[in-house]
């Protein structure tokens, strides 16, 4: 999840001025599931991120905008950051491509947060008795927590693992989400038990989707994902592992936001 809301705006950072699309992430779990993924939704509220204006599965129809050839896709994971080994994190290798591209939107408090959240879960914290190699990971965690204090990359970990109760959290996961399992009477012993498990997970990695929203004059058989993205590859279909509700197509994937909305999630305006 993280991993494809930084790339979205790494890509709206790059986008030429005048063109006539917009790069949106899309979370590849209904919003309402948040209440099991509770290691992400803490750390969205604790980063500040305004979830309201996050898209979920449940809300944008990608098939029928494909169909409709108002969007090009590509699979975080699959399309682009692929780890092949070579990091713990997704989000090491996006931390490189915002150093290569955009370093200074890595000074943005938000941004540095969630990104180092993400590597820390991924590699249990930098744990060195995993198989995969920690150093391009720790490089990009010491990176991330220049400006922090000394032991906020331990406490910041420890956070995120514990089952975070507090009343003000549960209140914003109620405004955020909507009501939850229990509330909603749909909590049953597997509900219960597989909410356990993913909150055991170190991961918070789902196969999310960046999409862009395209003008009508644009052709989207030759429209790219980026213009300036050379790894980001157009999809003509939908990908294995995403999902889209059946609803009828509507020419703006962003539900009427402002353009740049992704902009107020890192505290930046229009460009």
């Amino acid at each position: 999840m993280v991993a494809a809301i930084c790339y979205a705006w790494l890509l709206e950072n790059k986008t030429r001025k005048g063109e006539e699309f917009v790069t949106v992430p899309v979370m590849n779990v209904k919003r309402g599931t948040m209440w099991k993924l509770r290691q992400a939704s803490w750390l969205f509220y604790h980063a500040g991120l305004d979830v309201a204006s996050l898209l979920f599965s449940d809300e944008v129809d990608l098939e029928g905008l494909m169909m409709a050839r108002k969007l090009s896709m590509v699979v975080i994971g699959q399309d682009v950051l692929r780890i092949n080994g070579e990091v713990g994190s997704q989000c090491t290798i996006l931390t490189d491509n915002y150093c290569e591209d955009a370093y200074d939107l890595l000074q943005t408090p938000v941004l540095k947060k969630l990104l180092l959240a993400a590597i820390l879960l991924d590699t249990q914290n930098l744990n060195s008795s995993t198989q995969l190699s920690m150093t391009r990971d720790a490089e990009a965690v010491q990176l991330l927590s220049v400006g922090l204090t000394p032991n906020y990359r331990n406490t910041l970990f420890d956070q995120l693992m514990q089952d975070q109760r507090d009343d003000s959290f549960l209140e914003a996961l109620r405004e955020n989400y909507g009501k939850s399992p229990n509330e909603s009477g749909h909590e049953t012993e597997e509900h219960v038990e597989r909410r356990i498990s993913e909150r055991k997970s170190p991961s918070i990695r789902h196969p999310e989707t960046i999409i862009q929203n395209l003008d009508k004059k644009t052709n989207a058989k030759t429209n790219k994902v980026s213009p300036n993205s050379a790894n980001a590859k157009p999809s003509s279909s939908l990908p294995q592992g995403t999902s889209a509700p059946q609803t009828k197509a509507t020419p703006d994937a962003s539900r009427g936001k402002n353009k740049f909305f992704l902009a107020k999630w890192f505290g930046f305006g229009s460009k």
